[in-house]
């Protein structure tokens, strides 16, 4: 059972398989190889790792099985569920799971100090929704392309953690980088949240599909390092966890305003019109709930709440990055 005690463990360290790999990457290759490394690890069309080290070769050879509770039906029905609501998991993504994440003010620390998402925060989006569709997409798995897509986000955070570590600007006061409850968490963003998102929308979304849906992000977060211990085996279970962490993690934190005022630029940079823009917001605070709003930074707008059934005119804007 997770619970406190737990999510305080599981705090203290990062991916330590992972971990070891970078370290000996760095013994091997040097730790300007890293950097260079970045750019395969963030491109989504490039699966080859032929001439790649061999260590980083036999890692994904030996992390390329499923976990025991990996289910092909299961896959399928998320995915098909995705495809049929891609727009409005879209809409959700930008404007609920991901500044929901940003609102553990430890967690959003490491993505400040990376300087990733604050300094280059389209195309970091656009990773995301890359990284989305690719594990949404069935034939990602019936091709095995899973392995590699998330080795790939496994590596990178390994990499991520390395120089957070070494930056000397990391307290472990704040937790190790990228560790075990940041992760957990991040991943009910996209999973519980992205439903409960749909649901606050007016989407009825029925027990199969749900269930569907959080049990192939559990899979997705075994792939990407998260220990078997912390994910969930239920809709309650999800919740259970994600309100541990909100009440452990989430509050008002200058790294977590400045990301997700980062986040609001590039947002508001689809939108068509002024108006669009502030129908984003208030979207985006509704969602939230005003707690969380306030908490991130997200200003009120001057529109009145009964615009919000205009959503469906807005998701489209993130069909082509979700």
């Amino acid at each position: 059972m997770v619970d406190n005690k737990v999510l305080t463990n599981h705090r203290t360290f990062g991916d330590e398989p992972a971990d070891n790999l970078v370290a000996n990457l760095v013994q091997a290759e040097g730790v300007a190889y890293l950097k260079e490394l970045m750019k395969f690890l963030t491109d989504y069309q490039s699966f080859n790792l032929s001439d790649k080290p061999q260590i980083m070769q036999d890692f994904l050879a030996e992390n390329s099985n499923f976990p025991v509770f990996y289910n092909k039906k299961q896959i399928i029905r998320a995915t098909d569920f995705y495809r049929k609501n891609q727009q409005n998991i879209g809409l959700v993504l930008a404007l609920y799971a991901l500044p929901y994440c940003y609102l553990g003010a430890d967690g959003a620390k490491v993505l400040y100090f990376s300087e990733r998402i604050k300094n280059d925060t389209f195309n970091r989006l656009k990773e995301t929704g890359s990284f989305l569709k690719l594990v949404m997409t069935y034939d990602t798995w019936q091709e095995k392309e899973i392995f590699v897509i998330c080795f790939k986000i496994r590596l990178l955070h390994a990499i991520i953690r390395y120089f957070t570590l070494n930056s000397g600007r990391w307290d472990l006061a704040w937790g190790h980088p990228i560790n075990q409850e940041d992760m957990v968490g991040t991943n009910l963003a996209f999973s519980l949240v992205v439903m409960r998102g749909l649901e606050k929308l007016g989407f009825k979304t029925d027990v199969v599909n749900e269930k569907a849906y959080l049990e192939t992000w559990n899979v997705i977060g075994y792939l990407l390092g998260i220990k078997q211990d912390l994910l969930p085996n239920n809709y309650l279970e999800s919740a259970k966890i994600d309100r541990l962490i909100a009440k452990r993690q989430f509050k008002k934190s200058s790294e977590g305003e400045s990301l997700t005022a980062s986040l609001f630029n590039v947002i508001k940079g689809f939108a068509p019109s002024e108006f669009t823009g502030k129908l984003l917001v208030e979207q985006s605070r509704f969602l939230l709930g005003e707690k969380y709003a306030d908490l991130l930074g997200i200003k009120e707008t001057n529109l009145p709440k009964s615009v919000l059934k205009l959503y469906n005119t807005t998701s489209v804007l993130f069909e082509k990055m979700f």
